[in-house]
């Protein structure tokens, strides 16, 4: 792979993690926002199954996402090459612990939404 398609590639996903973030924050701040202000509108159990489908399709989708976003920068660890394969910056993102990364972008997701179904029921 030529580094010019190697930085593309990675400048893309990067964008993509970064893009990620800010819906993952604000689904999960309303939803407590509602848990914390809702008083006894929370009480209606349709409107319990809309949050708590809103929360765990959204969460889903989240993390899918960037579980495959931290998937490929395994991948483009193992595709540097030439120069870029050799400077410092290959050797700082060879060093990064993808299987953890993949562990905790599932595991906190959960706690955070068990968390949050546990206050809703």
């Amino acid at each position: 792979m030529q580094d010019s398609t190697w930085v593309a590639i990675q400048a893309s996903r990067s964008r993509e993690g970064t893009g990620l973030i800010l819906p993952f924050v604000i689904l999960h701040s309303v939803s407590l926002t509602i848990i914390a202000f809702a008083g006894d509108a929370l009480a209606d159990s349709s409107t319990q199954l809309a949050l708590t489908a809103a929360l765990v399709i959204g969460t889903i989708w989240i993390a899918m996402n960037f579980d495959g976003v931290i998937s490929d920068m395994g991948a483009l660890i193992k595709d540097m090459s030439g120069d870029l394969a050799e400077s410092h910056l290959a050797g700082n993102w060879r060093k990064l612990p993808i299987g953890m990364m993949r562990g905790v972008n599932v595991v906190f997701p959960v706690v955070l939404l068990i968390a949050q179904l546990t206050a809703i029921y």
